[in-house]
């Protein structure tokens, strides 16, 4: 059977026309209209995907920008914190090891920074905004570590010659080892017994035969004799500060007093008396140096008197041209 055929009347010709290029035209009509139908679809779709997002997305875009935000935060407490290890810094410079007497930490220690290859490459893959918040973050930690690590050390170093010291002031001769009043001084002095004028290497403390003596500092028994014109002596050195001390022409030493026994700065260690070449009941007070040169013990007693208490004792050193011994 024939397929159906369309025909239309032409008036300017007045005949039938058959519908054929007709029915062309209007099949490739139909199909524009849904190819544009189909990409107005996809477009339209693309851009409600771009303005909808699913909750999921939505909290983590929010996620992500609170993250940012405590992120920033931490980094300024964090320079706030440098700012204050800093200060610390510079007391430790400029007030700790002053006092403790040691050498500043060089400037290049203190501002070595991270070297090599860029430690930071991997935040390079996130967004611009995110690269450089996680850059500086880690950057400012590392810093931190750095000073908190270096001022631990610091410290402990500090702690260490802050005992030392503590150990050297004890051990220095600083208190007058019996209670009584400096009749000679150190200086040339004229020798009561021998009648000639000679160096007098210590002080003499004019007190009663049997008056307690005690050590002027911590320290260790270094001799306990007689002889040399002292009479009864005791020699305690003191190592961390570097002195010995000796008392001489007592009675005898403490009971129980033995060579290599550490004392205590106060601590009972004799009696003063009238032994060897001495003219009367008094002790004799030296103060020597690590290569045994005798030093002038008045200058020793500053530290525990006060300004006017210091001037009278050395005055009193300073009255007389004549020694007990």
């Amino acid at each position: 059977m024939a397929s159906n055929r369309f025909y239309y009347y032409d008036h300017e010709s007045c005949s039938f026309v058959e519908l054929k290029g007709r029915k062309r035209r209007l099949r490739l009509h139909v199909a524009a209209i849904v190819a544009v139908g189909v990409l107005v679809g996809s477009l339209l779709t693309w851009g409600m995907d771009r303005m909808v997002q699913t909750p999921e997305e939505l909290a983590l875009r929010s996620e992500n920008q609170a993250l940012q935000r405590q992120l920033a935060q931490v980094s300024r407490r964090m320079e706030t914190v440098s700012a204050e290890l800093a200060q610390l810094s510079e007391t430790d410079q400029d007030l700790y090891r002053t006092l403790l007497e040691t050498d500043p930490i060089p400037s290049d220690i203190r501002q070595a920074g991270v070297g090599g290859t860029d430690p930071y490459a991997e935040f390079d893959r996130f967004s611009a905004s995110a690269a450089s918040l996680l850059r500086s973050s880690s950057r400012q930690l590392d810093r931190l570590e750095r000073q908190l690590g270096l001022q631990r050390d610091s410290y402990r170093e500090l702690t260490r010659l802050a005992g030392e010291h503590a150990e050297r002031l004890d051990q220095l001769p600083a208190i007058l080892p019996a209670d009584g009043r400096v009749v000679s001084g150190f200086g040339m002095r004229n020798h009561p017994i021998l009648g000639i004028r000679r160096m007098h290497e210590g002080i003499d403390i004019h007190v009663p035969r049997g008056t307690p003596v005690v050590s002027s500092a911590d320290g260790i028994v270094l001799e306990i004799n007689r002889g040399n014109g002292f009479g009864n002596y005791v020699k305690i050195q003191h190592p961390a500060s570097g002195y010995v001390t000796l008392y001489a022409h007592l009675t005898k030493a403490a009971d129980g007093l033995k060579q290599g026994q550490r004392v205590k700065r106060g601590q009972l260690i004799a009696y003063s008396g009238n032994s060897g070449l001495s003219k009367a009941p008094h002790l004799h007070y030296e103060v020597l140096d690590g290569q045994g040169r005798s030093l002038n013990p008045i200058h020793f007693f500053a530290p525990s008197m006060t300004p006017a208490e210091y001037q009278k004792l050395l005055a009193e050193s300073e009255a007389s041209t004549t020694s007990f011994d």
